[in-house]
């Protein structure tokens, strides 16, 4: 890793050395200065193109609402968003809880057998059904973003290209994502759906149990490499005959034609080696009754966004909200907070 030397971000966290890097933002181990941990902070690029005040200002609210929405996800496969919120140039960034001594995937998978391997894609595909369930695509599965921690847990991260779909559940359509596990539809016109998730896992089956791209590898001719994406069969001969038809489907080229879910896929797996229903954790239970999303509390809203302008204004005030527990008070303030973070 690589010391840096930055100013501290939003009065908060100060960068101390680069953890990664790329196309979508840059990711620091970052020194907490209000709680003293340490924790990985990531700077978000903006998307180019230049826009008037207004609509400068409605793309920060709807960054600032997914990164709230990602901060509400919680669950034991995915890497916690711990804050959010954009530094002194209004430049959007998130931090996340901080693993030690991880290990990637790829290193984890060759230090087991074909069912420790199925084990933890199984502990992938149960963060992904978490995940669409709650209306996020992840758009960048691969190996990389995949770490195992020190109790031999899974822990899904890297949602920088991570995209919401629409309230009406429309496709996203925006290019992102590495090309070695993206899907046909998304390299053809950038449609990218939970089906698109799903056909990165049937590629990292693929490699985790041959060793080889299912396409072959891109050698630096993208051109031909995108062809064979495009148009060939998949090329399944060092895969067990057990995973073969699961790979199949998964590879499918039509998104329609792939399995349903994360969850069809887990149950494809099991049955492909007779391996009992694993049990629900507690902690993967407790995770579903979480991360919904914010309806009602019209009036009430309508009444703190007023106060929080008047704020602006320098008219100060002081609110008391009371209710039982549970009825959405901590909410509230949450989605107050995403709007002041913009304004």
């Amino acid at each position: 890793m690589t010391t840096v030397a930055l100013p501290t971000i939003a009065h908060r966290y100060k960068p101390q050395t680069l953890l990664g890097q790329g196309g979508m933002g840059v990711v620091y181990v970052a020194h907490d200065l209000l709680t003293g941990q340490q924790v990985a902070l990531k700077q978000v690029k903006l998307p180019a193109g230049v826009g008037d005040a207004s609509q400068i200002n409605e793309r920060l609210l709807a960054l600032a609402h997914e990164f709230q929405a990602l901060s509400s996800l919680r669950h034991p496969n995915i890497i916690s968003v711990l804050d959010y919120g954009f530094d002194q140039r209004r430049q959007p960034f998130y931090t996340m809880e901080l693993l030690e001594n991880p290990a990637t995937l790829s290193y984890a998978a060759k230090q087991t057998d074909t069912h420790g391997r199925i084990r933890l894609m199984i502990e992938v595909l149960t963060a992904l059904d978490y995940l669409h369930r709650h209306g996020v695509v992840h758009r960048d599965l691969k190996p990389a973003n995949i770490l195992v921690d020190v109790h031999g847990v899974v822990r899904l991260l890297d949602f920088g290209v991570s995209q919401f779909r629409s309230a009406s559940g429309e496709e996203i359509t925006q290019y992102g994502g590495t090309l070695d596990y993206m899907a046909p539809e998304v390299l053809a016109n950038g449609s990218a759906t939970a089906a698109a998730d799903l056909y990165a896992v049937g590629v990292m089956l693929s490699k985790l149990e041959s060793g080889n791209h299912p396409f072959g590898e891109s050698n630096g001719d993208y051109t031909h490499f995108m062809l064979r994406l495009l148009h060939d069969a998949p090329d399944l001969s060092g895969v067990p005959a057990p995973l073969v038809p699961v790979v199949s489907a998964l590879l499918h080229k039509d998104p329609a034609q792939r399995p349903p879910s994360a969850q069809h896929v887990i149950d494809l797996l099991l049955n492909a080696y007779d391996l009992p229903l694993l049990p629900e954790r507690e902690a993967v239970r407790e995770s579903n009754l979480q991360a919904s999303r914010f309806v009602g509390r019209t009036d009430e809203f309508k009444a703190l966004r007023g106060a929080l302008f008047g704020a602006l204004e320098g008219n100060g005030s002081l609110w008391l909200i009371g209710g039982e527990s549970g009825v959405g008070k901590s909410r509230l303030i949450s989605e107050l907070r995403a709007e002041a973070l913009v304004e």
